[in-house]
């Protein structure tokens, strides 16, 4: 255990604790040389693949920011915003600046997750075992096109806005410590580089892996991405085959998938516990959402329209909502992200299902199962009776009433072509529209990147 944890902490350092003194273009002669040590043995390898996971856990990726972006900029209808945080303040506000500190860490964060991924994929022939190597390079292709894919949807517009994908997507980073001056690949390419990832990592994969990646999380995670393309045949199948692989089931009660770790309905989660977490004082999910007595700073405060969504009798609203005890007392918060020693739900199987409830009522198509039977099937799990008919409407007011505070909001929104609304005040209501391809929705490319390289073009507005 001394060895791994010695390991991690290598790579955690290599990767991740430079991070403010890290750009796209800037070469570390010195970290190279470390990371061909560190990777000359199978077991060094292995370790570097932990340490990938390690990255994307943190705050400045899957441990907060990557959904809380999301829903600063996307759900701001749904929430108020009652921290003293500027950068998300500013986000929630479409008030941006380019050195957002979120916009910032982020993108910094996430590129050095892939470049830690490429250089795994370097070096993974030192893994002797067939088997072994090909769990390692599925996992760290599956991790690589995670990022890739999260950062065009927030850096980039959304896909079809205008019609061609020719614009502006982001860098695709696909060989380790490249330190020239990159430009910003299209669209069309950042997602076809995705897929290809994701096909590839779906073949090399295992059906399970000690809660890590597996074939069954590449496949869903395709299908988020078809589905963000509006490629409902695609995303259909690949939901369908998560779904019914068998290897997942929806747990009784929905509270159950975010009070539990590695749950039936768990596909992809960030591991966490007591001593590695996201963080449990001015960061990770559950510091901004929870307002619980000594747990969070309770900023996500939820506002009551979205709670006026649900109807009488759905267990969402009493099992996922609750009045804070906390650092607000008597104020609504999302029950989703209450514990910072939790795992972090990624991508789970109600989503599945709420993808080929999609895709077959727009494909008017029936495969796996009717799109009614699915929606049934999510709204009985909340405690509500069936739907005798279903219309799409139908179906896209669900997805958001499951998924709310996930970080779907925005993305949902901009494939679906609707605004995106600021609600602020309680007894005077004042509302704020953007249209859903607005530059205030996408986040800046970092100042300091722009400063150091001027290969790269800024997104508009900034």
């Amino acid at each position: 255990m001394k060895k791994i944890n010695l390991y991690i902490f290598i790579f955690l350092s290599l990767f991740v604790f430079t991070q403010c003194n890290y750009k796209l273009d800037e070469p570390v002669p010195q970290q190279s040389f470390t990371t061909d040590i560190a990777l000359s043995t199978p077991e060094g390898v292995q370790n570097a693949v932990v340490g990938v996971y390690g990255i994307i856990a943190g705050s400045a990726l899957y441990g907060e920011s990557i959904q809380m972006a999301s829903d600063l900029v996307g759900a701001s209808d749904d929430f108020n915003w009652r921290g003293t945080f500027f950068a998300q303040r500013d986000l929630r506000n479409k008030n941006m600046v380019a050195d957002n500190g979120i916009a910032t860490a982020t993108w910094i964060t996430a590129y050095r997750a892939i470049n830690a991924a490429n250089n795994v994929i370097d070096k993974i022939n030192v893994i002797t075992n067939i088997t072994d190597r090909n769990t390692a390079r599925g996992e760290v292709l599956f991790l690589r096109a995670l990022c890739h894919f999260d950062l065009v949807r927030l850096y980039a517009q959304p896909w079809d806005a205008t019609g061609a994908n020719t614009g502006l997507g982001v860098p695709l980073m696909l060989k380790a410590n490249n330190f020239e001056k990159v430009s910003r690949n299209s669209i069309t390419e950042v997602y076809a580089q995705v897929i290809q990832d994701l096909q590839n990592a779906e073949i090399l994969l295992p059906t399970t892996n000690n809660n890590k990646a597996t074939t069954f999380a590449a496949k869903a995670l395709l299908a988020r991405v078809y589905l963000q393309q509006g490629n409902y045949t695609q995303a259909l199948t690949k939901a369908n085959e998560v779904i019914q692989s068998g290897s997942y089931v929806l747990g009784t009660d929905v509270n159950t998938v975010f009070d539990g770790n590695n749950t039936s309905e768990a596909i992809f989660e960030i591991q966490q516990n007591s001593v590695n977490n996201a963080g449990q004082t001015n960061s990770g999910l559950a510091t901004f959402y929870s307002n619980q007595t000594g747990i969070g700073r309770a900023d996500m405060e939820i506002r009551a329209e979205h709670l006026a969504l649900y109807t009488a009798g759905d267990k969402r609203r009493n099992d996922l909502f609750y009045v804070g005890t906390g650092n607000k007392p008597g104020e609504q918060a999302c029950g989703k992200w209450k514990s910072p020693v939790k795992n972090y739900n990624i991508i789970r199987l109600a989503e599945m299902y709420l993808i080929r409830a999609e895709c077959n009522a727009r494909n008017n198509t029936s495969i796996g199962a009717t799109a009614l039977a699915d929606i049934n099937t999510i709204r009985n799990r909340a405690g509500l009776t069936n739907l005798t008919t279903v219309t799409l409407n139908n179906i896209l007011f669900e997805r958001r009433l499951e998924l709310c505070f996930e970080g779907h909001r925005l993305h949902d929104l901009k494939r679906l072509k609707q605004n995106i609304v600021i609600l602020n005040g309680t007894t005077t209501v004042v509302t704020t529209t953007f249209t859903y391809d607005s530059p205030k929705a996408v986040l800046p490319i970092p100042l300091r990147e722009i400063n150091v390289n001027n290969n790269l073009v800024q997104n508009p507005g900034y």
